[in-house]
């Protein structure tokens, strides 16, 4: 005999679909299944599988936008999350604030990051667009560069911004250099996100919504300034969203981040993440050396020839030491 309960048990198994997580809230999903979106929240049991065995969050949220979730449809807007697919990428980083053993998944299923720097308000900062490359490696994505208000440089800066911009692409990134004042020069970004599922990462004020609406203006992304004082840009962007493109392709666009902490990255073997020292690595004088400041090392000496580049070295030591990740 066939209970009531088991009765409801059997109808809400077989009223689960799978949908795809388009925009993320703290505690709120809108999930796209064919032609209909429905915000959902997470059923009670997921929440608690994604906790450790103390109970501790272990995700800041353990949704993303991207997942591939199963859910069961409550009314003709509401639905409840009941499972996450596997992921094939992610891009994740070290959740901010005081407890940072948490991971913040921003994106996940991604084919590729474009990371977008500027040559100025606010100034280019390679620290940040360093990690921003490990974090694409480390969450098996594709990765380019885009460095965008090339309107702000004069012919000297130019040439010493190409000079720089070359040791990335013999690494294997592409380079971009795009300025929303110069059309001509967003062709190449538009054939980079076509047919693609990029994400568009970087801090506050670098132009990737500006770049967006540039490309599409119907998307209509809201846009702020670059504060003269602080150099830093204003969020505007406040939330992960996902977005087609007419050209094919969608886009997630994100909030600015300030705060870059690794994640998924093993910092005791960190220089397997810079591929530019990997001819030099077992060419040290001491087997442990961490190529910061050992005598006779072979990173150390390539970097005096110029074989790696400065400030590529720079981003290495800083994250090796562990000094401040803020921008």
């Amino acid at each position: 005999m066939i209970t009531s309960d088991k009765l409801l048990e059997v109808v809400f198994i077989l009223t689960r679909e799978q949908g795809r997580v388009i925009r993320a809230r703290t505690g709120f999903y809108d999930v796209q299944h064919d032609d209909i979106v429905l915000r959902c929240t997470l059923r009670g049991t997921l929440k608690r599988r994604h906790r450790s065995e103390t109970g501790r969050r272990i995700y800041a949220d353990p949704v993303a936008v991207g997942d591939q979730v199963v859910f069961t449809q409550l009314d003709a807007e509401e639905g409840v999350v009941e499972d996450i697919l596997p992921r094939q990428t992610k891009f994740s980083r070290q959740y901010a604030g005081k407890h940072g053993d948490i991971e913040q998944v921003i994106v996940a299923n991604a084919d590729q990051i474009v990371a977008v720097a500027s040559t100025g308000m606010p100034p280019l900062n390679f620290r940040t667009l360093d990690r921003f490359l490990i974090l694409a490696e480390a969450g098996d994505m594709d990765a380019v560069i885009c460095l965008n208000k090339m309107d702000l440089v004069d012919a000297t800066q130019l040439e010493e911004l190409t000079e720089t911009f070359t040791n990335y692409e013999k690494l294997g990134y592409q380079v971009l250099y795009t300025s929303i004042h110069a059309p001509e020069s967003l062709d190449t970004l538009q054939d980079v996100l076509t047919d693609k599922f990029s994400v568009i990462i970087g801090a506050s004020g670098v132009g990737k919504s500006s770049l967006l609406n540039a490309i599409q203006p119907d998307l209509g992304l809201r846009t702020g300034e670059v504060g003269i004082k602080t150099q830093k840009g204003r969020h505007t962007t406040t939330l992960v969203e996902l977005f087609s493109l007419e050209i094919g392709g969608e886009v997630a666009d994100t909030p600015g981040i300030r705060e870059v902490g690794l994640w998924g990255v093993d910092t005791e073997n960190l220089e397997y993440y810079f591929p530019e020292m990997e001819s030099h690595l077992g060419q040290c004088k001491y087997s442990d050396c961490a190529h910061v400041a050992e005598p006779d090392c072979a990173i150390q000496d390539a970097v005096e020839t110029g074989e790696i580049h400065a400030e590529r070295y720079r981003s290495y030591v800083v994250l090796r030491t562990g000094e401040p990740t803020e921008f």
